[in-house]
This record gives C-alpha cells, sequence and structure tokens, in this order.
C-alpha cells in the first residue's frame, strides 16, 4: 500500500516520524520508504507539510498567548484567511490532533510546492543578517568583513567584490601593475572587470582561481570542511599546485563548481579530493550557492554542526554543541531576516534539541 501527501499529513504514526519523537514509527517509515522507493518525492513533501504546519501552529499560539488571555482565539494561516477557532489547551494535545486541522494542511500546500521546508518571514526584529558597507581597497592592502557584517569592496581595477561575513581579502602589493593577485579566507563573491593582460587570481588555501573578466563565487572558510568555487558567468580555470608550479586542473563553465575538501577543517586528516559538480538550485532563479547575496540561508540536508559556522558567522555568535548526536541531526531549511533565536526554535520543529542563550554565547543540548 502506497500513501497520498493528503493521507500521511493526518496519520499520527507518520507525524511521529516526521518530529522524530517515537521509535518505533521512524523505523516503520524507514522500513516503508526502503519498500517503496518510488514514494521519495511524496514522503518528502508530506514530511515539509507536517513541520510547516507544526511550526506555524506553535508560533500562532506563542503570539496569541502573548496578546490573549481570552480562553478561545481564531486561528488564521500565511493566507490570512479565517480557518477556525480553537480553546485553549496543552500544545502537546493541540498538536497531535493531526485531523482537526486537515482543511489547514490542504492550505499550507504551497510549502511543498515552493520547496520551503521551514517558513521565514521578513523583517523580524532581533538580531538579524548583516547589511553590506561600501569601501574601496588599494594595492597591498587588506579589506576585512567581521563576523555578523557584509562589504562591498571595489579594486582599483573597477573589480567588485562582495564580502560575506566573517571574510579577510588581501590585494597583492603589485596589483594592477604586475598582477590581479588577491588572497581569500572567507567567501566572497567576485564580479571581475576584464583585462586579458593581467588575468585576475584568487588565492585560496589549497588552489587558485584564475580569470580575465567573469563572475563567480568563491567559499573558503578555515572552519568548514569543503571549499567552493562557484561560475556564474563566462570562465575559470582552477590551478592545484604540482612541486614548483600550478597546472590547471579544469576550466570550469557556467552552472559549475569546483569543490575541495578541506583536511584539516575537522583535525581529520584526509587526502585532498578535487571535483566539479554542477550548482544547486532552491528554486529556478536562485542557486544556493550565492543565496547569501539575496539575504537567504539556505541548508540543504545539512548537519547542525556545518550549520553552527553559519549561523556563528552571520549572527556574530558563539555555538557550542555539547551532544554528537544533536551535532549530526541534517536539516533541509529556508530563512531570511530571522533572528538567531527564531532559527534555533524552527530547527527544533524537526529534531528536538534544546538551546540556551547567553548574551553572544549559545549552547546546544540535548
Amino acid at each position: 500500500m502506497t500513501y497520498t501527501v493528503e493521507e500521511l499529513v493526518i496519520d499520527d504514526s507518520f507525524i511521529a516520524y516526521c518530529t522524530r519523537t517515537n521509535a518505533a514509527d521512524i523505523a516503520r517509515w524507514d522500513d516503508y520508504l526502503l519498500k517503496h522507493p518510488e514514494a521519495l518525492i511524496t514522503i518528502e513533501e508530506a514530511r515539509k507539510l507536517v513541520l510547516g504546519l507544526r511550526y506555524m501552529l506553535q508560533k500562532k499560539q506563542n503570539e496569541l498567548s502573548a496578546t490573549d488571555d481570552s480562553p478561545e482565539h481564531a486561528l488564521y494561516v500565511a493566507s490570512g484567511k479565517y480557518i477556525g477557532a480553537f480553546k485553549e489547551q496543552p500544545v502537546r494535545t493541540r498538536f497531535r490532533n493531526w485531523k482537526k486541522w486537515a482543511a489547514v494542511a490542504a492550505c499550507l500546500l504551497f510549502l511543498v510546492t515552493a520547496g520551503i521546508y521551514l517558513p521565514y518571514r521578513p523583517g523580524k526584529s532581533g538580531t538579524s543578517l548583516p547589511t553590506p558597507v561600501k569601501t574601496n581597497a588599494g594595492s597591498g592592502e587588506t579589506a576585512r568583513s567581521q563576523p555578523g557584517e557584509r562589504k562591498t569592496i571595489f579594486l582599483p581595477d573597477s573589480t567588485k567584490i562582495l564580502l560575506n561575513a566573517g571574510t579577510q581579502l588581501q590585494v597583492s602589493p603589485t596589483f594592477g601593475k604586475q598582477d590581479r593577485n588577491v588572497y581569500l579566507t572567507g567567501e566572497a563573491l567576485f564580479d571581475v572587470a576584464h583585462n586579458k593582460a593581467l588575468p585576475f587570481i584568487v588565492h585560496v588555501a589549497q588552489y587558485k582561481i584564475k580569470a580575465v573578466g567573469t563572475r563567480f563565487n568563491v567559499k573558503a572558510y578555515t572552519n568548514d570542511r569543503y571549499s567552493e568555487t562557484s561560475l556564474l558567468e563566462g570562465k575559470v580555470q582552477i590551478l592545484l599546485p604540482q612541486g614548483n608550479d600550478d597546472v590547471v586542473y579544469k576550466t570550469l563553465q557556467v552552472n559549475q563548481k569546483f569543490v575541495m575538501n578541506a583536511p584539516d577543517s575537522l583535525s581529520v586528516k584526509v587526502a585532498a579530493k578535487p571535483e566539479v559538480i554542477p550548482l544547486s538550485y532552491h528554486d529556478s532563479n536562485q542557486n544556493i550557492e550565492t543565496a547569501w547575496v539575496n539575504d537567504l540561508l539556505i541548508f540543504e540536508n545539512q548537519p547542525l554542526l556545518e550549520i553552527k559556522n553559519i549561523l556563528e558567522r552571520e549572527y556574530n555568535v558563539t555555538i557550542a554543541i555539547t551532544n554528537s548526536d544533536v551535532a549530526h541531526y541534517r536539516y533541509t531549511a529556508t530563512f531570511r531576516h530571522e533572528a538567531i533565536e527564531e532559527v534555533l526554535k524552527a530547527l527544533q520543529l524537526s529534531y528536538a534539541f534544546s538551546f540556551k542563550k547567553d548574551g553572544n554565547q549559545i549552547t546546544i543540548y540535548k
């Protein structure tokens, strides 16, 4: 027997599987997927819908509890249409009564078709994503963006560079005269001015990127597991060291990215493994690699250990994860202009964990 999305979102066992609250239900639906791999898309759509609905119900209850002491409240969803009324009752009981909210689930199918796993809302108060600051960087200078900050840099040759949070860009002392070399630690989107006589070369820890005039994104944080170069326009060459020389590993085409694992990122010594793969797209217009430029945080099946690094840079916080199981919880989610507390609360709805915030220090635990 196979199930439809509508059947799954009102199935108590499937809801427990999505919220990871019952080991027997988790095993049941993992086994179901093994027997029915063709149902993977349906399962994923229903899972997104269940978690999106759960999130919105919890958020609405929190808002109503803070503003209305009456025993009954009207329930609204994103469309603003009236859905119904419910009497005040424990959150756990209300979330388990999913059949009552089948109509709400139907209204929320847009979450699935839009590919949104956890909803986001613009214009939230509190700590938000960084706003770019414009500046110039001359030859021999070093430009830096602090955690929680973005900077737009203009080089002497009119190349435009957007630095993501927690990034350092050093410009060669002979830039524009003998070379166009820059040295990057962090992440930056390059819009390189054309100059065939002086190729533009970005130096990162394990390789170089050579361009004449093009647009590409380079991600090379020291604490990330991978370094990436994503090509948006034109062509770039990936140069790998060989002895005292550099050799061309690949010439990237548009919508390709070069990926190199960073063996020292997790204190694990492994051999470098370069590869070229297609860019990943969140929808038809937005690739995930440069979503940060549009103030989007997009996580695609990433462990919390990796998400932690991104959140630390974006929100200028320090996060400690005290439980190894929690560190390896994997999430798919999209956020925009959410405060760090809202991001963590949303992630909690998929896999349960607790956190406490003391200033800029956040501790995540089981």
